[in-house]
């Protein structure tokens, strides 16, 4: 949990620096930027009708070191690739939203001769809004998310790794291990309930929801890390599928600024698991999940972007510790359907 605090102060500071930078960069020479109509709409509300929309991107870095003192010598490489589509309805009452996001990001350094994933999802989500009011009514979300490739522990030295529940030996003198296949884990979200909107504009879209929601992950057979360092041994946990229902309350807010230049998005979620299998009985405020999330991006031109993403997520009944997710790129996008 201390580390999640550590990571808000950063947070804030780069959202601050980069609407910063955009109003300087905006004073000082527009004509290097995109153009407000290009990036955002004129009207503040949305359009009737179908609202689709695809971006392709893609990222690179490279850098080179020859008898630097300090630092191995060779050459470090990230790649990465990622797709965002959307397809949304707004007809009277109905707002129905949908989302498929895939991102993927591999790496390799002098220290490590191999390609080692740094990011890797799958996302998929539909969600129905109702609206009984202008900013009140029933809403109904499913949500999918999994990895698409298969996930290793790859080492610069070789090692053993054994089973941490009973001590047995996993492999022997080995550089790599396999903990995952792919798509695992696979985590499906249901949920229904109540969402009350209290503004709704492109600078700015909050959403509150409160409900119940169930919440299935396969992850039978896959593998995590568990060491505590204590041998020269590698522990190694068991992962299982499980099951899990009960309260949930989320809230999330994103918009545009700067005319568009500047995209951000934040969402949090908390789910009670009121009905779950756990094996160990643990109490609900024990297997309490958590889902926090915030995304800023910076438009550079309307071909390139400064993306930032930080992610906190914590899952008991999966791995009893907080995950967490930091992604900084300079990203190359072409808008499919815009």
């Amino acid at each position: 949990m201390r580390q999640l605090f550590r990571l808000v102060p950063a947070l804030t500071a780069g959202a601050v620096l980069l609407t910063t930078a955009g109003s300087a960069l905006a004073a000082a020479d527009p004509g290097l930027l995109p153009k407000e109509e290009e990036v955002v709409k004129a009207a503040d509300k949305k359009p009737q009708g179908w609202d689709p929309a695809v971006t392709l991107g893609a990222s690179a870095a490279l850098s080179s070191n020859s008898n630097v003192v300090g630092q191995p010598d060779g050459a470090s490489w990230t790649f990465g690739l990622n797709l965002l589509a959307r397809l949304d309805l707004l007809q009277d009452i109905h707002d129905w939203r949908n989302t498929l996001k895939i991102q993927e990001v591999v790496t390799r350094t002098p220290v490590v001769d191999d390609w080692v994933k740094t990011a890797d999802q799958l996302f998929l989500e539909s969600t129905y809004y109702l609206k009984l009011t202008e900013n009140v009514g029933p809403f109904a979300s499913l949500k999918l998310e999994t990895p698409l490739f298969r996930g290793f522990d790859i080492r610069q030295t070789r090692a053993t790794y054994v089973d941490k529940a009973d001590g047995t030996t996993i492999a022997t003198d080995v550089d790599r291990l396999k903990l995952t296949e792919a798509f695992q884990p696979l985590a499906l979200k249901e949920s229904i309930g109540v969402f009350y909107r209290p503004i709704e504009q492109k600078t700015i879209e909050v959403d509150l929801r409160a409900g119940f929601g169930a919440q299935e992950t396969f992850a039978e057979g896959g593998r995590v890390l568990d060491d505590d360092g204590a041998t020269d041994t590698i522990e190694v946990k068991r992962l299982s599928d499980f099951v899990q229902a009960g309260a949930v309350i989320g809230v999330e807010a994103k918009g545009v600024l700067e005319g568009g230049r500047i995209t951000y998005g934040a969402h949090a979620e908390v789910m009670f698991p009121l009905i779950n299998d756990d094996a160990e009985n643990r109490s609900v405020i024990d297997l309490t999940n958590y889902d926090l999330g915030a995304k800023i991006t910076f438009k550079l031109f309307e071909w390139a972007s400064l993306d930032y993403e930080i992610k906190a997520f914590r899952q008991p009944a999966l791995v009893d510790a907080w995950q967490l997710q930091n992604n900084l790129l300079l990203t190359f996008s072409y808008a499919l359907i815009e």
